[in-house]
């Protein structure tokens, strides 16, 4: 039985497409999950470098409506399946499919979509299995390898960019927006020491957080808000994804000087009277970056692949873990129902009692066959268990 099969991703990455194209796709699939995630699960991963789905369980149908309306906005899709698909998450849990090798801000983003979206039920079952591991994939490649030493991300290149363009110690900087990406930015600003920091998010708690381990001011993100900080600020990072930009204009007698757009897609509105930095702009610098990590690229690659080769076990831990645990629910349930009967709460107790001790080194074992490759055995003997009690 391979648990892998039923997996499949659906890709784009700005090796294809740019950046606003990215982000109204974002949008798109972020509608795509409301509709499609209640029956299927799946998990939207969007950046500043891709627009990713990945679904588990869907049929050829739905993976190819998915797949068309990628295609409202750039061709190029990639369609990616089972093992390939696995092992793609992992290189970009890994930092290994991104403008910059190695970077750490993938990881941050990455956790924080699989948050949210495991609260909001979409990234459910075994896809959630593959997830949880592509994270833990990403961790490991850090722990292990070199590949993060240096810049952690575009971020951290954005700021390398501006620090050759002023003097950040006497400048006062904003942040527009505290995700993975903004905390990052918020936390390398504060260690080169610039003269004043500001954070500002739409959850105006987040910046108050961010603000107070970085040791800066916080703000709510508004459009005045952000007005306020282009006249008070030398320097303005953007790396809020917002559909509409959120630097419209600069109010007369601004003080800002650069404002850095990370945003996908684009944050800034076009021909602002200032010097704006964006994302293709750092590409020679990643490139840079690159060169001095290449040594630690094959380290990296041989944790995935090794990951990979791994996952099917898990997967199938998993899914006896789960399948067992509605045996053992549905079989005490008929053990109360069956005490009821005999009306007293000894009786419950007994029967209850019986079925633990039955059950549980029978389904002890199954979770230790799927451990060690029989998975299919396991499943099948899982599939008869259920049978039994569905006719009993």
């Amino acid at each position: 039985m391979d648990l892998l099969a039923p997996l499949s991703a659906v890709v784009l990455t700005y090796r294809e497409v740019g950046g606003d194209a990215l982000g109204a796709l974002a949008e798109e699939m972020r509608k795509c999950a409301e509709e499609l995630a209640k029956a299927t699960p799946m998990f939207v991963f969007h950046t500043c470098g891709r627009v990713e789905v990945y679904l588990y369980g869907a049929s050829e149908e739905e993976v190819a409506r998915v797949a068309a309306r990628y295609r409202r906005f750039a061709e190029g899709v990639k369609v990616l399946r089972g093992a390939e698909a696995a092992r793609h998450l992992f290189a970009v849990a890994a930092g290994l499919d991104s403008m910059l090798i190695g970077e750490t801000d993938i990881l941050g983003q990455l956790e924080e979509a699989y948050d949210r979206q495991v609260k909001a039920g979409y990234t459910r079952g075994l896809l959630k299995t593959v997830v949880e591991r592509a994270v833990r994939v990403g961790k490991r490649v850090r722990t292990e390898t070199g590949i993060s030493r240096g810049p952690r991300g575009l971020g951290s290149l954005a700021v390398i960019y501006v620090s050759r363009m002023l003097d950040l110690r006497e400048a006062s900087v904003a942040v527009l927006g505290a995700g993975a990406v903004g905390v990052g930015l918020a936390m390398e600003l504060a260690a080169r020491g610039v003269k004043r920091l500001v954070v500002l998010n739409r959850t105006y708690e987040k910046a108050v957080e961010v603000a107070k381990r970085v040791g800066g001011e916080a703000r709510p993100l508004t459009e005045e808000e952000a007005e306020k900080c282009l006249a008070e600020c030398d320097v303005v990072f953007s790396s809020v994804h917002i559909l509409q930009p959120v630097v419209k204009r600069i109010p007369p007698g601004a003080r800002v000087k650069v404002v850095v757009d990370l945003g996908v897609p684009s944050s800034v509105a076009p021909n602002l009277p200032v010097t704006v930095v964006k994302i293709e702009d750092l590409k020679e610098l990643a490139e840079k970056y690159n060169r001095e990590r290449a040594g630690e690229v094959e380290k990296a690659w041989a944790i995935v692949e090794e990951e990979v080769a791994r996952l099917p076990r898990l997967l199938a831990r998993r899914y006896v873990e789960e399948a067992t645990a509605t045996i053992m629910a549905q079989a005490m349930a008929a053990a109360e129902e069956e005490g009821r009967r005999a009306g007293c709460d000894t009786a419950v107790l007994a029967t209850k009692t019986t079925v633990k001790r039955t059950l549980l080194p029978l389904l002890a074992k199954l979770k230790a066959m799927a451990e060690n490759g029989q998975a299919e055995e396991a499943t099948k003997l899982i599939q008869l268990l259920q049978e039994a009690m569905v006719q009993s």
